[in-house]
C-alpha cells in the first residue's frame, strides 16, 4: 500500500527561520559583536527536516520502481544550479587574489579547486572542505544521505533505522568526549568529517522514522494549531539562540540534536497552518535554500568590496540589515525562477533543496 503524502506547512517556516539564523552567524562582520554561538545546530535541524521530506516525497515512488539513478538525478537537478551559482560567486575572491588584489586563502591548485567544486566533492587538502562556499559541506553530506537512503530503502525496515540512529548517536557522544569544547560544530573540515557523517546519519534517519511514526499514528495536521505553532517557534529560538556555559555545551548539543529537534519536528508536523500563517511559512520556505547557499559568498564579496572603499567602518547592524534587505528578495526571485519539476505533496522541503509549499502552487515539493 502506498502511503499518502502529507503537507507540513510549519516545517517550511522552521527551515526558513533556521536559515536566517545561520546567515547571521556567517556574516558577523555586518552585525558587530552580536553572535549566536549555538547557531551551527541549525544544520542538524535541517538534516531531520530532510529525512521527513525525502521520505514523504519519494518513498512511495522508490517502492514503486523509481531507480536510484533517477532519484539521484532528480536531487541534483534541484540542488546543483544554486550550488553552482554560490560556488561561482565564491570564485571571484580567488580570481582577485590571483590578480594580487587581495590575499589568497586557498593553497590548492586552481584547476583542482574547480574540479572538486564542479563535481560537488570535498577538497580534503584545504582547511575547509568547500573553500569556494563553506556551507556546501552540509549539501554534500545531505546528498550522500539521500543516496544511501534510496539505495538501502528495501532494507530499512524494522529496527534498522533505529539501529543506524543509535550508532550515529554513539559517534556523536564519542566526538563530544574527544573535544567537548567544540560541541558538535564539525563536518566542514577534513579533521571533522566523521562528525558530519554522524550528524547527518542521525538527523536524516530520525526524520525518516518520524514520518513513518506519523503515518502509523494516522495523524493529520490538526485545526487550532496556532498555540502549537507558537510553542514550536519558541522552542526553535530557545535552542538556536541559547548560550550554554562551556561545561554544559556538550550536554546541550547532544540533547538538542538527539531529542529536542526530533520532538520539535514531530510536533510541527501535526500543526495545521492556514491563511496568512501558511503564506508566511511558504515565503520563509521559498527563500531558505537560496539564502543558505548564497549568503556566505555574497556576504564575503560585499564585505570585501566595501573594505576597499575609502569610507568609515561599516555601521552595524545597519550594514547587516541592508544586506538582508537586498539578499532576501534576491533569494525569493531565484526560487521563483529556479528549476521546476513535477509537483508532489511531499512534506516540507528538504533541508537545502526542496521547493516551497507554495500556496499558489498547491503543493510543497521534494524538488
Amino acid at each position: 500500500m502506498i502511503a499518502k503524502e502529507n503537507y507540513f506547512y510549519l516545517l517550511d517556516g522552521i527551515r526558513g527561520v533556521a536559515a536566517l539564523v545561520v546567515m547571521v552567524r556567517h556574516t558577523g562582520y555586518f552585525w558587530g559583536s552580536w553572535t549566536i554561538p549555538q547557531s551551527y545546530l541549525a544544520v542538524d535541524l535541517f538534516f531531520v527536516l530532510s529525512g521527513v521530506v525525502v521520505a514523504n516525497a519519494y518513498e512511495s515512488r522508490l517502492h514503486g520502481g523509481m531507480s536510484v539513478g533517477r532519484f539521484a538525478m532528480a536531487r541534483l537537478i534541484r540542488m546543483y544550479p544554486l550550488y553552482f551559482l554560490g560556488s561561482a560567486v565564491g570564485l571571484l575572491p580567488v580570481i582577485a587574489a590571483m590578480l594580487g588584489l587581495v590575499p589568497s586563502s586557498i593553497t590548492a591548485p586552481l584547476p583542482l579547486v574547480l574540479l572538486a567544486a564542479g563535481l560537488m566533492l570535498p577538497l580534503v587538502s584545504e582547511p575547509n572542505l568547500f573553500p569556494l562556499n563553506s556551507p556546501s559541506w552540509s549539501l554534500f553530506f545531505e546528498l550522500a544521505a539521500n543516496l544511501a537512503y534510496a539505495a538501502l530503502l528495501r532494507h530499512l525496515n524494522g529496527m534498522l533505522p533505529a539501529a543506524l540512529m543509535l550508532a550515529c548517536a554513539c559517534g556523536l557522544a564519542l566526538a563530544l568526549q574527544a573535544d567537548p569544547g567544540a560541541g558538535l560544530h564539525g563536518g566542514f573540515s577534513p579533521e571533522t568529517m566523521a562528525v558530519g557523517l554522524y550528524r547527518v546519519g542521525y538527523g536524516f534517519f530520525a526524520g525518516v522514522v518520524l514520518l513513518r511514526q506519523f503515518r502509523r499514528a494516522t495523524r493529520a495536521p490538526v485545526a487550532g494549531g496556532g498555540l502549537r505553532a507558537g510553542l514550536c517557534g519558541a522552542l526553535l529560538l530557545a535552542l538556536l539562540l541559547a548560550r550554554p556555559s562551556p561545561a554544559l555545551r556538550p550536554w546541550f548539543d547532544f540533547m538538542a540534536v538527539t531529542m529536542a529537534f526530533p520532538v520539535l519536528v514531530y510536533v510541527a508536523m501535526g500543526c495545521r497552518m492556514t491563511g496568512r500563517a501558511a503564506r508566511a511559512c511558504a515565503l520563509l520556505g521559498a527563500i531558505s535554500y537560496p539564502l543558505y547557499v548564497l549568503h556566505v559568498p555574497l556576504g564575503r564579496l560585499v564585505n570585501g568590496v566595501l573594505g576597499k572603499l575609502p569610507m568609515a567602518p561599516l555601521p552595524v547592524p545597519w550594514a547587516g540589515l541592508a544586506f538582508v534587505a537586498v539578499l532576501l528578495p534576491l533569494c525569493w526571485l531565484l526560487d521563483r525562477r529556479g528549476p521546476r519539476t513535477t509537483a508532489v505533496a511531499g512534506g516540507a522541503r528538504s533541508t537545502h533543496d526542496v521547493r516551497s509549499y507554495g500556496i499558489r502552487r498547491g503543493a510543497n515539493r521534494a524538488m
